[in-house]
């Protein structure tokens, strides 16, 4: 009684959210016969929906990546520069910051690869074997 097309276009607008009195708006067909196509194509609906959500999440995916390589792009253009600057034109206590701030993120990696190994390394009741603190720029007392 209605064309493939028909059923087409009402699964396709199923599948991307339309009510089912939209659809009857849109396609001039009765609501009493959206609700039978609705439960006779749910699974071509819930096919159609996987897959513009896989689509969807793929431009995502690409987007973030795109814009990941960006910003490392710009990250080492930018230490390319710094690398080339010379430190005698920074004032001191902007010097002193930088250290600090270099010698705490040193300590937080330090810390970071310490427990991935500890914990990597644990014997059978928890307890790690052979650990040794790290305490590489910390002021010893």
């Amino acid at each position: 009684m209605y064309s493939a097309d028909k059923h087409d276009k009402f699964i396709e607008l199923r599948a991307q959210g339309w009510s089912l009195g939209h659809i009857a708006t849109e396609l001039d067909v009765s609501k009493r016969t959206l609700v039978d196509w609705n439960r006779e194509f749910a699974q071509d609906v819930q096919s159609l929906r996987a897959l513009e959500l896989e689509l969807l999440k793929e431009k995502i995916l690409a987007s973030h990546e795109e814009n990941l390589n960006r910003l490392t792009r710009l990250q080492k253009d930018i230490d390319d520069e710094l690398a080339n600057r010379t430190l005698k034109f920074v004032d001191t206590e902007k010097l002193f910051r930088l250290s600090i701030e270099l010698r705490q993120e040193i300590e937080r990696l330090v810390r970071d690869k310490d427990s991935q190994r500890d914990s990597s390394h644990l014997s059978a009741n928890g307890v790690s074997r052979g650990t040794i603190p790290a305490t590489i720029g910390t002021p010893q007392s």
